[in-house]
């Protein structure tokens, strides 16, 4: 689900992200998680995505490194840029992003919107996108005012698109500062009222991390040394320490971030374990037969997603395992060739990704020569639940004056 902006190089490949919603149809019986599962409040909430819950917000980026965000109001079905009737390129329009250059995402948790930036490398601008280089962290109001930023120091890049926010609004997110050719990762936080930016937990020396969760205790984060296998740790709040999570890197299992939970294998049986609490209960489903060596690749919406073989390969399958029913689902849709997936589920249904839409620009070769260049814009549309399931094609598109008024070049 992660909206977000491509380095801008000499290619100039910079996406713009797009998204739609509609109404929804159940599949039989309920594929949600029973309610006796509900996670307890958390103190942290995971930010992956740039979808709130209601509404989805994008990042539209433009030829000359800056961008502007748009709300897709799922309830309305429509697209519309944050600066309502401003030029979206004015800076001091809502929803204005002064930089993409090096990469840019958005997260939303409800409350706020965040744009992340992160450095780019100096050796790929020229003079006058330097000033566009430096990365930093901008939380705004959902409607795009009140914007709050801050710069992110020399030497210091973000190394996952992804973040945690506690309670008083303050993020939790991994950072990682290079000294002379070395690396520190630690674990930051930043307070956008305060304008601070904080060590709050350093990693052994050689350690890499990253941010992949959390529950009602804490971050969830994958930590890794050279040569060694990738281990998981609960970052507990009131010990201001790492928890190990007691699950190897088999395969069969997975981490479902947003609510704290690992989902693994025992013989056919799936199990789920709760990081918070430490306890394990059976969901009520087994494999289906063959499946015994499937990877596990994510929960969405009561569904485990299996994988066997690798992408390509003759031997490649896929199946979605239904937690609440045991049925099993085959999702095989696909648009202009490419895998339709599932990027936010919503009340109205799922928005799902498809392939992207052609832009095409005008810009100038090295030599001065005229070219015609093309970028992707994503594009996202709504479908029903049971369509996606069951590999039944059904999208329905967003009214989009945003996307209909966008364009890439000056």
């Amino acid at each position: 689900m992660k909206e977000r902006a491509r380095p801008f190089a000499a290619a100039l490949c910079l996406a713009a992200c797009l998204c739609a919603c509609g109404a929804g149809e159940a599949l039989p019986g309920s594929a949600a998680a029973p309610g006796s599962w509900s996670a307890s409040p958390t103190q942290v909430e995971y930010l992956d995505s740039a979808f709130d819950g209601r509404d989805l917000y994008a990042l539209l980026t433009y030829l000359d490194g800056t961008g502007s965000l748009v709300r897709y109001d799922c309830a309305a079905m429509r697209c519309t840029y944050l600066a309502g009737e401003r030029d979206p390129r004015e800076e001091s329009a809502p929803g204005f992003v002064p930089s993409v250059v090096g990469d840019a995402w958005v997260l939303a948790d409800g409350r706020h919107l965040y744009v992340l930036k992160r450095p780019a490398d100096a050796e790929l601008l020229d003079e006058e996108q330097k000033d566009l280089g430096p990365g930093y962290l901008m939380r705004m109001e959902p409607d795009g005012t009140g914007c709050r930023t801050i710069p992110l120091p020399d030497g210091v890049s973000l190394v996952y698109e992804a973040s945690a926010v506690m309670e008083g609004d303050k993020m939790l997110l991994v950072l990682c500062q290079s000294r002379g050719g070395e690396e520190e990762w630690y674990l930051a936080q930043a307070d956008f009222d305060a304008g601070t930016l904080q060590h709050r937990l350093d990693f052994e020396e050689g350690t890499t991390a990253h941010l992949y969760g959390a529950c009602a205790r804490g971050p969830i984060l994958g930590l890794r040394k050279a040569g060694e296998d990738q281990r998981f740790c609960l970052y507990d709040l009131e010990k201001n320490a790492l928890e190990a999570i007691p699950f190897d890197e088999g395969g069969r299992w997975c981490l479902n971030g947003g609510e704290g939970a690992v989902y693994y294998l025992e013989g056919q049986n799936v199990y789920r374990y709760d990081v918070a609490s430490g306890q394990s209960r059976a969901t009520g489903s087994s494999l289906p037969d063959g499946w015994e060596h499937a990877r596990f690749e994510e929960v969405t919406d009561g569904y485990l997603l299996l994988s066997r073989g690798r992408q390509g390969e003759a031997d490649y399958d896929r199946a979605a395992l239904c937690l609440a029913t045991g049925e099993v689902f085959r999702p095989a849709l696909e648009d202009e060739g490419r895998r339709v997936t599932i990027a936010a589920v919503t009340p109205q249904g799922y928005l799902v990704r498809l392939a992207g839409i052609p832009v095409r620009y005008q810009t100038c070769a090295p030599d001065g020569t005229a070219v015609e260049n093309e970028v992707r814009v994503s594009h996202y549309a709504m479908m029903d639940k049971a369509d996606y399931w069951n590999n039944r094609p059904g999208c329905r598109e967003f009214e989009n004056p945003a996307h209909e008024a966008y364009s890439f070049g000056e």
